[in-house]
């Protein structure tokens, strides 16, 4: 690689003036790399649109197959990029003749499709057309690449896609501006835009999206090449060769006069003077330290440590007792006692209102945590997930335990109904429900329940049973605490209704 044909200036830069410089020199060679550009893509562009706008009246599909090839067609964009950053201007007969290549032995297939979504293509793009790694190399090198400017490699695709669609939107809108209001389609959703729209609404619809994401595309290969070039840069010292370069350009002449006057001097010295013997032995050592560089170059390339980055974070103090170049006066020393006096008064107020300040925060933390295992227990909020304890064997005075209760309860019900004690009847009846709700059910009681909590968490957890528990509590409680006679055919029916509640359901 030639460095001394580049085009543009090496110097040390951060991420967003590389790609500041890939966009403007991509401006300044717009000629030749919209020529190769659109010469490949408006074909494929028109054949997809006589295919699906024409043939199946589907234009959408164009704009999304235009999008997806995106990778195929950046190589374009590189291939003419990459030479004429070299000063090199390459025909368009000259990148036809290189697409091939450039499709088949670029790794495309992996760039359409797991690659396709990659935030950093910009960037990876050259490693794969430029460098041609593969495999294991590749990825190692592309995280190397990465490291630095990976971040602005990824914001440089999302601001490209917002300014396409931007651009599309101001672009469609100025068409939409001259079509007539009566000429324009009655679409009420925007699933209709996109879908129920006639043909020539979706041209005014999608081709401005094609069109600019045709011209946006090239600048954006640009910047991720610019990106790539940078990361280069710094890895590989373009900049200082550089310099070393001419600067040995500069005293090229004066070298050389140099060396002809010292040959010169040389020369006339052995002339003169017989050659010591030592000259063999100094040759031969030289030759030696050559050869034993060789060595030594290869044992430092092998150390683990070369080659690696670390990076380490540590919080410290911050030290403010340094002096102030700026302060060009002093205090009497009085006023100055005074100040620093008043200053470390404040200091000690501050550290004071800083402690209060952390003990209040602690307070305020365990508070809240307290508050939320209240909570937590109040409302049984991890009841349903931690596992369903066992359920109490007495609920609101009655027991529950299904084998206290007869096997046929709604009959036992009835045959206390009629021998006369309605009580039992009605408390026999509360008992069984509660005892399915609690076993059956999954509903979760407290054993301090009274009869209206047992309705409340009846409503939260098992809503459709809670109607028919609302009227059997009714009943229960007229009969049991405002000492009132219920109906014998209120409660008969109560008998049938927990048969089709309880046992129906749960059949």
């Amino acid at each position: 690689m030639d460095l001394e044909r580049l085009s543009i200036a090496l110097r040390p830069r951060n991420s967003w003036e590389a790609i500041d410089l890939g966009v403007r020199f991509a401006l300044s060679r717009a000629r030749p790399l919209y020529a190769a550009w659109f010469a490949v893509t408006l074909p494929v562009m028109l054949l997809l649109s006589l295919v699906f706008g024409g043939w199946l009246g589907e234009l959408s599909w164009v704009s999304l197959i235009m999008w997806w090839l995106k990778p195929a067609f950046d190589r374009i964009a590189l291939h003419v990029l990459s030479r004429e950053v070299f000063g090199e201007q390459p025909a368009l007969r000259e990148v036809l003749h290189a697409l091939p290549g450039l499709l088949r032995s670029t790794r495309l297939l992996a760039a359409l499709t797991w690659g396709r979504f990659s935030l950093a293509r910009s960037l990876q793009l050259p490693v794969d057309q430029l460098e041609g790694l593969r495999g294991k190399a590749g990825r190692e090198r592309k995280r190397l690449l990465a490291r630095r400017v990976g971040s602005a490699a990824n914001w440089l695709t999302l601001v490209w896609l917002h300014l396409e669609t931007i651009l599309w939107i101001g672009l469609a809108g100025l068409l939409f501006l001259i079509v007539p209001d009566d000429s324009l389609p009655d679409l009420r959703t925007l699933w209709q835009l996109f879908t129920n729209a006639p043909a020539w609404f979706s041209i005014l619809l999608y081709w401005p999206l094609l069109l600019c994401s045709l011209l946006l595309e090239p600048l954006y290969v640009a910047g991720g090449f610019a990106l790539y070039l940078k990361r280069r840069t710094d890895l590989e010292a373009w900049d200082v060769e550089l310099q070393f370069r001419q600067l040995a350009r500069q005293h090229s002449l004066r070298q050389g006069l140099a060396a002809l006057v010292l040959g010169s001097m040389l020369w006339l010295g052995s002339a003169l003077t017989p050659t010591p013997a030592l000259a063999a032995d100094s040759a031969q050592l030289r030759e030696q330290q050559i050869a034993a560089a060789a060595r030594r170059v290869e044992a430092v390339m092998q150390d683990p440590s070369l080659g690696q980055e670390e990076t380490v974070r540590s919080l410290r103090w911050r030290k403010d007792d340094q002096p102030d170049p700026k302060r060009r006066f002093s205090l009497p020393d009085w006023l100055g006692d005074l100040l620093r006096s008043i200053e470390h008064g404040l200091a000690s107020v501050g550290k004071l209102v800083a402690l209060l300040g952390r003990v209040g925060g602690w307070l305020l933390i365990l508070t809240a945590i307290g508050l939320l295992a209240w909570l937590a227990l109040r409302f049984e909020w991890f009841s349903a997930r931690t596992g369903r304890t066992a359920p109490p064997a007495e609920l609101a005075g009655f027991d529950i335990r299904p084998e206290s209760l007869p096997d046929d309860l709604a009959a036992s019900a009835l045959a206390l109904l009629a021998a006369g004690d309605t009580r039992a009847a009605l408390s026999l009846l509360f008992r069984g429900s509660l005892s399915r709700l609690a076993h059956q059910r999954q509903v979760v009681f407290g054993r301090g329940d009274t009869e209206g909590d047992c309705l409340e968490r009846t409503l939260r957890q098992a809503p459709a049973l809670a109607p028919y528990l609302a009227r059997l509590l009714g009943c229960w409680q007229r009969l049991a605490y405002a000492h009132q006679s219920v109906a014998s055919q209120e409660v008969e029916t109560l008998c049938h209704d927990w048969r089709r509640t309880f046992e129906g359901g749960r059949a």
